[in-house]
């Protein structure tokens, strides 16, 4: 039987004691990777991102255990900036102050691994090494949750996160675990996400959990049931199970898993309303096409001076009226709607319907989705 070992803290420093308590076994011989969650450019105290605090705390027990060679390594959310991302999270910082590489997977040097839908594009530096993921505990607008098995999506090329869209993500997620597996995960709910993440949509919540584990199944397992879930309700987790890639019912050290357990507002998977204000996602949709359209939101409201004359009316329609955004293959424009914004390359079947307003990108930034609400006005 798998085992995870799980902890309640009031404090974030308490995770140092316990981590050399864990009887982890991790190699001094061996280059460590260590993977964490920054999908996007946001401070680690938003939950959306890893806690810098955390990773400094492991940093200075590896160097303990005299292991020589530690490396972060991230490949942030298509049309992200990594460097942006690395910065804002603090992770860049981190790195300078431990002396230990920050790298971009999405310019990383790649090998085939042959997988079910042809080769997967894998990094190199994961090869040979001990590989220690680090997920954030968030909810998920695709996949109900987004944990350990979720975040190896960072490992991929920008053309293969495409094709995991395209596969429909829950698959794609759990196949990749037979083809690259973390030796241990160590989740992160001291800040979680609740509600419409895994971006800046969701809700901070401070739970004080953490989650260590070298069966990555088992880890996400106990991460579902921390939110008040049940992890067969997750495609990919239910999937990696059948497939023997792990356990969804390990045997829980440490805490009592009833005393740590808070139930999480789910995401709304199908519809997002704000207003009048509607995003409707197919699930195929890229959460970075959602997160690119709520950022242009608030990126005209934040500059009022510049978006005034066309952002009134807009704003105006929200509250008296309705704004449709659809993103992600096999979108289609809602019954009776007036007022479509058709959010990326996904949606280029749309752009010639009169009533739309289609704006290219894989994702678009948010600077074109407020350009898109400058149009609605003039129309």
């Amino acid at each position: 039987m798998s085992e995870v070992y799980l902890r309640k803290i009031k404090f974030i420093n308490q995770f140092a004691g316990w981590l050399r308590e864990l009887p982890l076994g991790i190699p001094r011989d061996r280059p460590v990777v260590l993977k964490p969650n920054l999908v996007y450019p946001i401070g680690w105290n938003s939950g959306v991102v890893s806690d810098v605090r955390l990773v400094r705390m492991l940093i200075v027990y590896l160097k303990e255990l005299g292991v020589r060679s530690i490396t972060m390594a991230e490949g942030p959310g298509l049309g992200v900036d990594p460097a942006e991302a690395f910065a804002q999270s603090g992770f860049a910082a981190l790195g300078r102050e431990m002396g230990v590489p920050l790298i971009d997977l999405n310019q990383a040097r790649r090998y085939s691994a042959k997988w079910y839908d042809g080769e997967l594009q894998l990094p190199e530096i994961f090869r040979d090494a001990y590989y220690i993921n680090l997920p954030k505990l968030k909810t998920h607008l695709n996949t109900l949750v987004t944990l350990g098995l979720k975040n190896q999506k960072g490992l991929l090329a920008h053309a293969d996160k495409k094709r995991f869209h395209r596969n429909g993500l829950h698959r794609p997620v759990a196949e990749l675990l037979s083809v690259i597996r973390p030796d241990l995960t160590i989740l992160d709910g001291f800040l979680a996400l609740e509600g419409d993440g895994p971006l800046a949509g969701g809700k901070k919540v401070r739970l004080g959990t953490i989650v260590v584990g070298t069966d990555p199944v088992a880890v996400d397992s106990i991460g579902c049931r921390l939110m008040g879930m049940t992890p067969l309700e997750v495609e990919h987790l239910k999937l990696a199970a059948s497939m023997g890639l792990g356990s969804l019912e390990p045997e829980v050290i440490g805490d009592r898993l009833d005393e740590c357990t808070r139930k999480f507002k789910r995401p709304e998977m199908e519809m997002l309303k704000i207003l009048g204000l509607h995003n409707q996602r197919t699930p195929l949709a890229c959460s970075m096409c959602g997160g690119a359209a709520r950022e242009g939101l608030v990126s005209a409201v934040k500059n009022p001076g510049k978006w005034a004359r066309n952002l009134l009316p807009v704003l105006w329609q929200m509250v008296f009226g309705r704004i449709n955004f659809v993103y992600g293959e096999e979108a289609s424009i809602p019954q009776a709607s007036k007022k479509v914004i058709a959010v990326g390359n996904c949606t280029r079947h749309l752009k010639d319907d009169p009533g739309v307003i289609w704006v290219e990108g894989c994702p678009p930034s948010p600077e074109m989705l407020v350009e898109a609400f400058a149009q609605l006005y003039k129309r």
